[in-house]
């Protein structure tokens, strides 16, 4: 219709796109860029955007085929699906977390390139003298085998039809001839018939309610049922599942668990085993895929499996096709529902066939199962189509010559290199004269030549190339690529992949962590393409901008991002952006085991995302450096990076969102950790040196702390938040890095710091020549935590009373690797070991590192001179402003002044003890210094003060971060509603006594326990 509701939906349409050049020929609209979606309008259909559009042109829609429209992301050979919401596809989520336009074409169908499309209506083309016949149709004669004769012969027999010549039109008079005979196919026969009947399941249906088994053996059933994965089931466990099986049809994703449990697969068995199996309700596609593993032999298990995954999208499917290539190698028979499942969908699919036809490849080098992937990559070429076939030649021909370029130019050193890589790109470029390519990454990226110019080699020691493409699409920005030969990127493929789906989940729960997800394929034995993220840098690039020591500091980050966002709008958009996008990663980082983190594989986008690269190490398989774990930290969080999430120096009320946002991905994440632990069960017999046994999926199963509640596991998360931000070890894995990348030997000017905890680099010159030192005795301490700190007396040369320095066990340790690195071919003296038996803090312990401390620092002085006397030992025994401090007195003052801020506390109840989330403070006291909180509870009434509980002590801050649970245990619910919980936050002071900053008195009888929902007071 017309009129007002015509004028309104145009005005609609003004509102959500912008044509730069509107084009209206009868078939094409040119591009068209969407600003400013908003999040109701990213939900909106594509179809409802392409009616929008068409309402420019025609005044009357219903005389428009809406359905012959498409849009085409500009400058890739790719479409929105028209029945799907324009935000749910990749390149839409893409613009719009990282801030840039979203160009789109609308298109007819007719003008589409469907190029790679099969048909199965042309049989044959003539090419050099023959034909090269191909059916891509499936011939079904609808008789049951088992009602045929068992003489029954099958027979195919070859006609053929005369073609007539292409350049000629056939004589309308002339008779067409019939078809003839081409010849007949031959089966081979054997000598006996093969004859297997599938028993059939037994006719039994049992099914018992859990409800009704006795308490004790519901709890164990229960307890059971509820783990992750069929790792760590004993046989008592199988036994008892197996037993009470009819007890758990109600907990459908149970079932491999029961399958597992089976105590017999042999003929008299399977009836039981096919009737549970055909009786259990179908299980989620992915849950089923925990069937297709090496576990579930049986062909009935995995056809049914293959059955209940069926309903997977292409695009899931696409997500999980590395482990679907995996389980081809525990099918019993080549042909099989799953290599009718994957050609099936490959050929429905250009992006199944795509990424299928690469896995095939590059698994054809698996000594063991690569004559079965090379069987099943014929069939699949074979069936694929003649385009498509065409094209995947192609693709591989442009990779060896890559692969070609690549070795060349990392075989040559110096100024050859260049040379190498300049006459090996005009090589590939000759290739370009005659083709264009899809690029194995992304099969939509379509490139039509080199840009020769901006092609280059890293400098690390694979010496990749970067390889810059022009883009067929002219309204396609260059592509740049990656490519590495020398190296095994499964792995890396395999981290992404894992990291890619966790983005996904955490985007189903409506929670943006702004991950950066990057391509990368191998592409053949140690060789492979990995996609370039634009406008990024690596961390130790921006941090050796402040010198070799600019992972010590605190700024570089912050300032590089103000370079690149110099508005206070920008800036506050980057910061956000890193934040989320950091959470991300430490989640992430920590659940996969990502090792050998340094700052020249972590790199930052101008846009402040943050993410990682290079996952040569994972599953906690840490590279070590001398003796001990370069990785030391749970994951990379350091106070450069604390430093942007907090806006400054001291910790804000933005550094308790990270931390939320951190604690809320890993609960998300620890909800599907089956789905986890079955997709890296999958990847077992794929060859990685680093995921071979059960061992290393135990590794995921405990990070992800799978018997926890999701209240422990955020005390547990933070907790390694406070670890990884504290760790000297993770600063000093980066200051090895930088010292390795510069080739830099000798200490930084005086006016850079050496160690973490001295601000600065002093000498001997300047302090004068020490005349003894020894460890005198130690104390123990409570900020932030308790730990004990050992006091060394110093006497210098013209001094008559020696001075004191307070120094902790992992400070000593920093200055023992640091004199290693500074002296590599000096005898050091030898370090006590950190690896105790027990607790680390007791005062055995202590008493002990005090005689080896002292024993160590004897023999470090009495070494050479060069050692003994260099800046770096200098430094350490230099007085700092906190040796003058003593700690001190315990007891409360309450201050006059004004008294604010709010606790955020999840207060819950269950099994007779009360449980008191203390998890954040806001906006503590506003005047004077910086306090040390700490919160202490009573519940009341309690005359003997038995009641007490306490958290651990924050320092500095006025937004502190706790995440520490107060447990009451003993408690009934009665007792408690005549209870009242009275919180005190105060400040721990060591020169003074104890700080009141504020406190509230809450009445128990007011909460709903058994919710336990986080609120603020």
């Amino acid at each position: 219709g017309g009129g007002k509701k015509q004028n309104s939906l145009k005005v609609l349409i003004k509102k959500m796109l912008l044509y730069s050049v509107f084009v209206w020929n009868g078939e094409v609209f040119t591009d068209m860029v969407c600003n400013d979606l908003e999040r109701s309008e990213t939900s909106s259909p594509v179809e409802l955007i392409i009616m929008q559009a068409l309402c420019w042109v025609h005044d009357d829609l219903n005389e428009v085929d809406i359905g012959s429209y498409i849009l085409k992301v500009c400058g890739q050979e790719e479409v929105l699906q028209n029945k799907h919401c324009i935000g749910s596809h990749e390149y839409i989520q893409n613009c719009r977390k990282w801030d840039i336009e979203i160009k789109l074409q609308l298109l007819t169908h007719s003008v589409i390139c469907s190029d790679l499309a099969r048909t199965s209506k042309k049989v044959g083309t003539y090419k050099n003298f023959f034909y090269l016949i191909k059916w891509d149709e499936l011939i079904i004669f609808p008789i049951q085998i088992s009602q045929l004769p068992l003489e029954s012969v099958l027979c195919l027999t070859l006609f053929g039809i005369l073609n007539q010549s292409s350049g000629s039109s056939p004589d309308a008079n002339k008779q067409r001839r019939g078809p003839e005979i081409l010849g007949q196919i031959d089966f081979p026969s054997h000598a006996f018939d093969i004859e297997y009947k599938i028993p059939q399941a037994a006719k039994t249906t049992v099914h018992h309610s859990i409800e009704t088994l006795e308490k004790p053996l519901r709890q164990r059933l229960l307890a059971i049922l509820s783990k992750d994965n069929t790792i760590g089931l004993s046989k008592e466990d199988k036994e008892f599942l197996w037993e009470k099986r009819h007890y758990c049809h109600s907990h459908t994703n149970s079932l491999p668990k029961i399958l597992v449990s089976a105590p017999h697969w042999d003929w008299a068995s399977l009836p039981e085993i096919y009737s549970l199996l055909q009786q259990w309700p179908p299980l989620s596609p992915l849950a089923a895929l925990e069937l297709l593993d090496s576990k579930f032999a049986d062909q009935e298990v995995r056809n049914t499996a293959v059955n209940w995954i069926e309903t997977l999208s292409d695009d899931e499917l696409t997500d999980f096709l590395p482990q679907f290539v995996q389980a081809l190698k525990y099918e019993t028979y080549l042909d099989s529902a799953l290599v009718r499942f994957l050609l099936a969908r490959a050929l429905g699919s250009i992006r199944v066939a795509h990424y299928l036809y690469w896995l095939l490849k590059d698994t054809l080098y698996d000594t063991k199962f690569g004559v079965r992937y090379e069987q099943i990559l014929g069939a699949f070429l074979s069936v694929c189509g003649k385009r498509l076939r065409e094209e995947l030649e192609k693709q591989t021909k442009l990779v060896q010559l890559f692969g070609m370029v690549a070795e060349r130019v990392k075989q040559t050193s110096g100024s050859a290199r260049q040379a190498a890589l300049q006459n090996g790109m005009e090589r590939v470029q000759l290739f370009f004269l005659k083709n264009k390519c899809r690029l194995p990454l992304n099969p939509s990226l379509v490139a039509k030549e080199l840009n020769i110019k901006a092609c280059s080699f890293f400098s690390s020691n694979a010496v990749p190339l970067k390889i810059a493409l022009i883009n067929a699409d002219p309204l396609g920005e260059e592509i740049n690529v990656m490519f590495k030969v020398g190296e095994d990127l499964r792995q890396d493929m395999l981290a992404l992949q894992m990291i890619k789906i966790m983005d996904k989940i955490w985007l189903q729960e409506g929670l943006d962590l702004r991950m950066v997800i990057f391509k990368c394929l191998s592409t053949g034995k140690d060789r492979g393409m990995v996609e370039l993220v634009p406008a990024s840098d690596t961390l130790r690039k921006i941090q050796v901008e402040y010198g070799v020591t600019g992972s010590f500091k605190d700024k570089p980050l912050a300032e590089w991002l103000r370079k690149y966002n110099p508005t206070e709008e920008e800036y506050e958009k980057a910061s956000e952006n890193f934040i989320y996008s950091c959470a991300g990663c430490c989640v992430a980082t920590y659940v996969l085991g990502i090792c050998d983190r340094h700052n020249d594989n972590i790199m930052l986008r101008n846009t402040g995302h943050m993410f990682h690269i290079d996952f040569g190490k994972f599953l906690g398989h840490a590279q070590m450096f001398g003796s001990f774990k370069r990785d030391r930290a749970p994951f990379v969080l350091t106070s450069d990076m604390a430093y942007v999430i907090n806006g400054g120096e001291k910790p804000t009320i933005r550094f308790q969102l990270f931390v939320d946002l951190c604690c809320q991905a890993y609960n998300l994440i620890r909800k599907h950790a089956s789905l986890f632990l079955n997709l890296l069960s999958l990847m077992l017999s794929s060859g990685l040196p680093e995921l071979s046994g059960v061992q290393d999926l135990k590794y995921v199963q405990d990070a992800l702390q799978p018997q926890t509640t999701d209240a422990e596991a955020t005390i547990f998360f933070t907790r390694l938040i406070e670890s990884s931000l504290g760790s000297v070890a993770t600063k000093f894995n980066f200051f090895i890095h930088n010292l390795a990348q510069l080739r830099f030997s000798g200490l930084p000017s005086n006016d850079e710091p050496i160690l973490s905890f001295s601000a600065k680099t002093y000498s001997l010159k300047q302090d004068g020549r020490i005349k003894q030192v020894s460890v005198f005795t130690y104390q123990k301490r409570y900020n932030p935590d308790k730990h004990y700190i050992y006091v060394v007396r110093v006497l210098r040369e013209g001094q008559v009373e020696p001075t004191f320095v307070f120094r902790t066990f992992d400070e000593f340790q920093e200055l023992h690797n640091k004199l290693g690195i500074l002296f590599p071919l000096w005898k050091l003296p030898g370090f006590p070991n950190k690896m105790v038996l027990g607790r680390t803090h007791i005062k055995d312990v202590a008493a002990k590192r005090k005689v080896e401390l002292n024993s160590y620092i004897q023999s470090l002085m009495n070494s050479s001179s060069e050692v003994a006397e260099c800046d770096l030992v200098y430094t350490f025994f230099h007085p700092l402003l906190r040796d003058d401090k003593v700690e001190g007195i315990d007891g409360i003052a309450r201050p006059t002044g004004k008294v604010g801020g709010e606790v955020k506390l999840s207060i819950s109840y269950r099994n007779s003890t009360l449980f008191i989330m203390v998890m954040h403070i806001k906006d503590l006291v506003k005047d004077g210094a910086d306090p040390n909180p700490y919160v202490k509870t009573y519940l009341l009434p309690d005359t003997h003060k038995t009641s007490k509980r306490k958290t651990k002590i924050s320092r500095k801050t006025r937004n502190p971060t706790f995440n520490e649970m107060l447990v009451y245990n003993g408690y009934s619910m009665e007792t408690l509603k005549q209870r009242e919980l009275q919180l005190s936050v105060l400040s721990a002071e060591s020169l003074r006594e104890n700080f009141f900053l504020g406190g509230i008195t809450l009445s128990l009888k007011d909460f709903n326990l058994i919710a336990g929902r986080g609120k603020g007071f």
